[in-house]
This record gives structure tokens, sequence and C-alpha cells, in this order.
């Protein structure tokens, strides 16, 4: 619905006769159906055997439908072509696209990216598969020709693609993830590879040295391939070197120390060295990244500061959806760790990440699904203090009855939400409530305080 709802007045102004289909029925898409039928489209709700669509020329299905589904294939056998937003946004745009790709700090790449554009003085617009945020259809709608679009895209997103070519397109790491979608670590692999394809020479193409299925994609697409390193210089893209981020694309370039940054954690580094090379590259100057990296606090739900309580700190990192997210929040904190994770599988395999974490944390609370697998998992690797809650509200209290001062109480469910919540924003929002009805809560300012 929320594809359809951003594509339809668009599509509609461009010429085209639209209708909007979804499973669900009207009474759970009241407010969508409403700005379908407001743009001029139809929508058509509730009715699974999706009629008409086999007489459109051009079907753009949500992330959530698999490239497999029946209706897809009984359209393309139809003679429709089938085209994901993201495509339909490219050809669409006037502004050149930075397009972010990854299995982790994605989200916060984008923001970072856009965040420096701005403070060059470069008009940009973020957002795309991020919550919150504007599809990338909404984005190329309203973009100039001199502004800058920076845009998350997913897997989901990127496997049906053929034409989509952003300047500049970045993959931050590959790991294991939606393996319950894409079934393998290499279907998922080539899906995101897919952000490389179109490219050509002209575009910057940019990879994680240190992750080896991202820089093992260095082959693909015909753009310029650039890397970033947190441990070893790169012949052209971004490394650290005596603890500063240094920037290679025409001449070296040094930004600022790791230190001088509000984020913390390498992979905050890796996710600015990434935004950084793409920035620069679309305008951003020396000093506008080096006033973003210094200013930049982070995005929502991702290693966010919500409170303190009895010198315990509360962390809502509720973004956290996969293995390897868990076990790189638990070693970004400089504070002894209390964790609730859990949720919903995705099909992967926690037992290496549960290895670390249980070396690494002081105690865990287990939520969702994934409770007692999780509780095994870190009891296996010799943490003795674990526990399994019901909901938050039991969950944050135990958790605060293992704290001491000085520690933190920290949401990083490496699980999906949707066993419990409607969202990973719910879930994180359930949290945050929570953690701030503590006896003593001193709520964390992010810039919007007064």
């Amino acid at each position: 619905a929320r594809t359809g709802a951003a594509l339809a007045p668009v599509l509609v102004k461009a010429g085209a006769c639209v209708t909007v289909y979804d499973r669900r029925h009207e009474t759970e898409l009241l407010a969508e159906a409403e700005a379908v039928r407001q743009a001029g489209a139809r929508a058509v709700l509730g009715d699974e055997r999706y009629p008409g669509v086999e007489d459109a020329d051009l079907v753009v299905p949500s992330p959530g439908v698999p490239a497999d589904a029946p209706v897809l294939v009984a359209a393309r056998r139809a003679g429709a072509e089938v085209v994901p937003e993201i495509e339909v946004a490219y050809l669409l745009s006037c502004a050149p696209i930075i397009a972010i790709t990854g299995t982790n700090g994605k989200t916060t790449t984008t923001a970072m990216a856009a965040a420096m554009l701005s403070a060059s003085g470069v008009r940009a617009h973020h957002g795309g598969n991020m919550a919150p945020g504007e599809p990338l259809i909404v984005l190329a709608s309203r973009a100039a020709p001199d502004d800058v679009i920076v845009a998350e895209v997913s897997s989901f997103q990127l496997e049906l693609c053929t034409r989509f070519r952003p300047r500049v397109a970045v993959v931050t790491n590959i790991s294991q993830d939606h393996l319950n979608r894409h079934r393998t670590l290499e279907a998922y692999a080539a899906a995101k590879s897919r952000i490389f394809v179109a490219q050509q020479p002209g575009d910057l193409a940019i990879t994680n040295a240190e992750c080896p299925i991202s820089a093992g994609l260095s082959f693909v697409g015909r753009g310029r391939h650039v890397r970033f390193s947190a441990l070893r210089e790169v012949d052209a893209g971004a490394w650290v070197r005596a603890g500063r981020i240094v920037l290679r694309l025409r001449n070296e370039e040094e930004l600022v120390s790791v230190d001088e940054m509000p984020l913390r954690g390498q992979h905050n580094v890796e996710n600015a060295m990434a935004a950084a090379i793409a920035a620069r590259a679309m305008g951003a100057t020396p000093d506008g990244i080096r006033a973003a990296l210094r200013s930049f606090r982070g995005v929502v739900h991702r290693m966010e500061e919500v409170c303190t309580a009895g010198d315990v700190l509360y962390i809502n990192n509720s973004m956290c959806t996969n293995p390897e997210a868990l076990r790189r929040s638990v070693e970004a904190c400089d504070r002894p760790v209390v964790l609730i994770a859990g949720g919903r599988n995705k099909s992967l395999d926690f037992r290496a990440a549960a290895a670390r974490v249980a070396e690494l944390v002081k105690g865990a609370v287990l939520i969702g699904e994934m409770a007692e697998e999780l509780a095994d998992l870190l009891r296996g690797g010799g943490l003795a203090r674990v526990a399994t809650a019901r909901g938050m509200e039991e969950a944050v209290s135990l958790a605060t009855s293992m704290a001491s001062p000085g520690d933190a109480v920290m949401l990083a469910p490496g699980c999906a939400s949707m066993d419990m919540y409607n969202d990973f924003m719910e879930r994180g929002e359930a949290f945050r409530a929570v953690a701030l009805a503590l006896p003593g809560a001193q709520p964390i300012c992010h810039g919007g305080c007064s």
C-alpha cells in the first residue's frame, strides 16, 4: 500500500491509467485507499485474484512481493513489464541518485551522506527504503536537476532491477539476512549486486574492503570501483590512518579523527567513510563533510541513547534485525551491556553471533519467538545471567535488575519484530516508553530538546 500510494499520483500525472492492488481489505487501508483515489487512480482491495492485472502494460510490485509470486508470473505471461519502484523512480528522475544498500548500516550511511551534502550547500533529498522516510519515487518527483537524491535501497527492491543506474552506488557490507525470502546467501548477495549492474564509466561503485562478499562485487557493472577500510590503506576511496579518516578520490584529503565523531564503533567509522566517498563524489566539500561528521548523532532506533536511570544508560537499537548487527551492536558499546534480544527469525544462523555475544554481555533477557533458542545458545556460550520475558515491560524490568550503575541496557533484538509488533519502529517505541517511565529517568536530548 505504501508503494502504491506513493506511485499513484506520480504515474497519473505522467498520463498513466493506474490501478493499485492490495490483498488487505479497505478497513485496514482507509488512509491509503483515500490517497490513491484522490490521486485519480483506482484501488482494488481485498481480492487476491488481482482482477485486471493481466491487462496491464506495466506492473510495479511492492518490495514485499517476491519476484516469483504467482501474480507477477501471470503478469509476465500476459506481456506486462514488471519493474520495481526504484527503477521507475530512476527513469523519471531529473536529479542524480546516490543509492545505498547493504545488510547493516545503510540507513545511517544514507542519512550521513545527506547531512554532508547539506552542510556543503548542496540541496539533498534522502529517503527510500528507510523508516521513517519517503519512497524514492516521491523524492524523484520533487528533486530539481541540481539537487542530489540519497536513497536507501533494499535487496527486495533491487532483485528485479535491470536499468536502475545510480550515479553513485554503495554496498556497506553483506552478511546473512532475509534468507526466508532469498533462501541462500548467494542469492541475497546477487540481489544486492544489482545496484551496480547498469552503471557506466563515470559512475562510482563503493564497496567495503573488509567484507569479502561486498569487496567481491568489484567486477559488477562498468562504474569506477573504489573501497573503504577501517584497517588498511586502499588505492582509492577512504581509510583510517593514525586514528583519522582519510579520503582519496582525486587528491588525498584528511577529514576528522574518529574520536571527534559522536557515533561510536568501527561499524560507524565504516558508515562514515562510505558516506564521505559518496558525498564527496557528488559535490560535498571537505569542510562540509567534516562538519557533518562532528555533529551527526545518529538515526532513531539505531543505537539511540534514550535515557539514563540510576546511572544506567538505556539504548534503543530496534533496527538491529540480524546476527551480525547484534554482534556489532554489543561490540560498539563502551559500557558493560545487559542485552534485550529476540523476536522472529528470518531463517538465519545465530550460533557464531551468540557465542561472541555471550563473551561480551553481563546478562541477557530474551523475548519473542526466538527467546528459548537464544537463551540456550547464550547459556551454551557460558553466559550465566539469562532470562526470558513475555513482553517489553517485563524485559526492561528484568534487564534493569541485572544492571549496575555505569552499565547499559540495550535493546538489540537481532530478529524481526512481526511476532510481537507491526514493525521495528513500534518495537523501539515500546522500549523507549518503558525506559522513560522508569523511576528517575533522565531523557537524553538529541538536538530537538528545549
